[in-house]
């Protein structure tokens, strides 16, 4: 009999946890990640460049552009080009451009990046 109780308790425990970390495994909801983001990126300090672009990966979003204070690596997620949202296409190795970005979870994001007169 005390057998039979030890197992039924060790079993019900089990499920509890069973439930409990598949609880967990849901996580956060995407769309609150994103707004969260939105936020940070939106308080996120300003900070203007002016350089020359080294290179520009459309497939990662990735450009890299050599400033007077050295190489900076910036997202073009949520760049504005020459006055289009398109991720900067457009965009040549080697062209003298300018703009600003903002910096969130150690990561540059460009903001508004045009070509340098």
């Amino acid at each position: 009999m005390m057998k039979r109780n030890v197992v039924t308790l060790v079993l019900v425990v089990l499920m509890g946890l069973c439930f409990v970390s598949a609880g967990f495994a849901q996580g956060v909801n995407p769309a609150t990640e994103k707004e969260v983001f939105l936020n940070k990126l939106a308080l996120a300090k300003s900070v203007s460049f002016e350089g020359t672009v080294l290179s520009h990966d459309v497939l990662c979003h990735c450009i890299v552009v050599k400033t007077a204070k050295g190489n900076l690596t910036i997202q073009d997620d949520y760049t504005k080009f020459m006055d289009e949202y398109d991720r900067a296409k457009g965009l040549k190795i080697g062209s003298k451009v300018k703009g600003t970005y903002k910096t969130v979870d150690y990561i540059n994001y460009a903001t508004d990046l045009a070509n340098a007169k």
